[in-house]
């Protein structure tokens, strides 16, 4: 093994630095006062205190605004929002490449087309629609794939390829939205926005159980992404079967991006940029992934506070919030890997 290999694996084996605990310390911190924000926050505006104490009543109109319609919107952000920046992460650290996000290289796209085809076929509810999103992610990510299978420079090269299957399923979305009846065009398109508003404990409840176990088994297989950051070298040998590993980590990450958006639709934005601003507090693996999370459910739960209350009476989807960001932030860090490629 060479002293390179060696110097790699010490890094990412060495306890969290005094520096990643403060980062982690205040996230929980943000997280936690961004959440209570979102509770408080809206046409009706409570103090912190007042929201805290209607956590603990039985009844009465401030329990059914905090508990009842704020609380399941504002634990759907947090969860979502974990799922994506996870998801990111996954397929950064597996094509090795910073702009390596399920937005980026379509498979976003992909979920909003398998859930349209549900949609404008007459299948509308809401486990058939789940159930087309998920199958929708898994049929880009695998058209993807074998696009770019055997070719070398799998980082650039799946970024550009998913561009461009992520510009013909967009449209493909647009021509199904053209001819489909009316009224399911309009609640497609308001749902392809990516939205939280109408989200309740039903919408909600299954959705978030079943993210929440896939990031339970993404915990489960964080040392399979570790070697896969290492390198398929090093990590091979290490032990690791790579093949398995990036198939398995694909499939979950794949998974929590169609869930996310079979319920609330597409969203750009936090899984590209969470992962990189997790990168600037710690640098361990299992470290690394709880920043991300942490940091993916803050910026959305912040997208969907300054999109309800931007612009008085109007509320914004959460998605066209993320969506300027995103597309900020994606000219700053193609300007800035240009510049470091030459």
């Amino acid at each position: 093994m060479t002293a390179d290999a060696r110097t790699m694996i010490r890094r990412a084996r060495r306890p969290l630095h005094r520096r990643g605990r403060w980062g982690i310390g205040i996230l929980s911190a943000v997280l936690l006062v961004t959440f209570i924000a979102s509770l408080s926050i809206g046409d009706t505006v409570l103090p912190p205190l007042r929201v805290l104490a209607a956590l603990f009543e039985t009844d009465g109109g401030v329990r059914m605004v905090v508990i009842d319609w704020r609380m399941p919107r504002a634990l759907a952000a947090i969860v979502f929002g974990a799922a994506l920046a996870l998801s990111g992460t996954i397929f950064q650290t597996i094509t090795r490449n910073p702009l390596g996000s399920p937005d980026v290289i379509g498979l976003t796209t992909g979920a909003y087309t398998g859930a349209l085809v549900v949609m404008t076929t007459g299948g509308g509810s809401g486990l058939s629609v789940a159930i087309g999103a998920v199958l929708g992610g898994f049929a880009t990510a695998a058209l993807v794939a074998a696009l770019v299978a055997g070719r070398g420079a799998l980082g650039y090269r799946i970024v550009i390829v998913g561009i461009g299957v992520s510009a013909v399923l967009a449209a493909l979305n647009a021509w199904m939205l053209l001819r489909a009846r009316l009224e399911v065009a309009i609640s497609a398109a308001i749902w392809g926005a990516g939205s939280l508003n109408g989200v309740g404990w039903a919408q909600a409840a299954l959705p978030m159980v079943i993210v929440l176990a896939l990031i339970v088994v993404l915990a489960c297989a964080r040392r399979g992404l570790w070697l896969i950051e290492l390198g398929d070298d090093i990590g091979t040998s290490l032990g690791g079967r790579m093949s398995l590993s990036k198939a398995g980590l694909v499939a979950i990450a794949v998974g929590l991006t169609g869930v996310v958006t079979a319920v609330v639709g597409p969203i750009a934005f936090v899984a590209l940029a969470a992962p990189h601003l997790a990168r600037l507090i710690v640098r361990n693996g299992g470290a690394h992934l709880i920043a991300t999370a942490m940091i993916g459910a803050t910026l959305l739960v912040l997208a969907d506070i300054v999109g309800q209350n931007a612009i008085p009476k109007h509320a914004l989807p959460v998605g066209v919030v993320t969506l300027v960001l995103g597309g900020v932030y994606l000219i700053f860090l193609v300007v800035r890997t240009a510049r470091r490629r030459y």
